[in-house]
C-alpha cells in the first residue's frame, strides 16, 4: 500500500511539473512577440521623416534596470497621449558602439529624439510619473 502511495504522489508531482513548464512555454511566446523593433539608424530616420517621436531604448537582458523600466515604458506607451511615439530598442551588448555615438552612458538609457534632434535623455529611471513627464518632453536632458 505504502509503494502504490508513493508512485501516486510521484505521478502528481510529474504531472504539475509538466503543467507548469506548458504554461510558461505558452507565455513565452506571447512576451517575445511584444518585443520592440530593433534599433537602426536608418529605422529611426525613417519614423522621424514620418512625423513621429522616437525612443530608443537602450537596454541588456541582464540589467535588472532595464527589466524595470519594461513593463513601465510598455504601459505608458499603449496610452493615447503617446500615440505618437515609436520605440525601438538598442542592445547594450550588441550595438554599443551605436549607444555611445547616440550619447547613451550605459544600458538603462532612454533618449527621445524628435524632427532630427535628440530632445531627451534618461538614465536608470523607472518611476511611471518621471517617465511619463519624460516622454512628454518636459523632463531629460536635450542634446548638449
Amino acid at each position: 500500500m505504502k509503494i502504490r502511495s508513493l508512485d501516486i504522489r510521484r505521478a502528481t508531482a510529474a504531472s504539475a511539473a509538466l503543467a507548469l513548464l506548458l504554461s510558461l512555454a505558452s507565455v513565452a511566446p506571447a512576451f517575445a512577440a511584444q518585443a520592440l523593433p530593433a534599433y537602426s539608424p536608418q529605422q529611426s530616420q525613417a519614423l522621424q521623416a514620418q512625423g513621429k517621436t522616437v525612443l530608443v531604448d537602450v537596454y541588456a537582458p541582464w540589467c535588472p534596470t532595464c527589466r524595470a523600466q519594461e513593463p513601465v515604458l510598455e504601459k505608458l506607451l499603449k496610452e493615447p497621449e503617446f500615440a505618437g511615439i515609436a520605440a525601438l530598442r538598442l542592445d547594450w551588448d550588441g550595438q554599443r558602439e551605436q549607444a555611445r555615438a547616440l550619447g547613451a552612458p550605459r544600458q538603462s538609457t532612454l533618449l527621445l529624439y524628435r524632427g532630427g534632434k535628440r530632445v531627451g535623455l534618461s538614465v536608470a529611471e523607472t518611476n511611471e510619473s518621471r517617465l511619463r513627464l519624460f516622454l512628454r518632453g518636459q523632463l531629460g536632458r536635450a542634446a548638449d
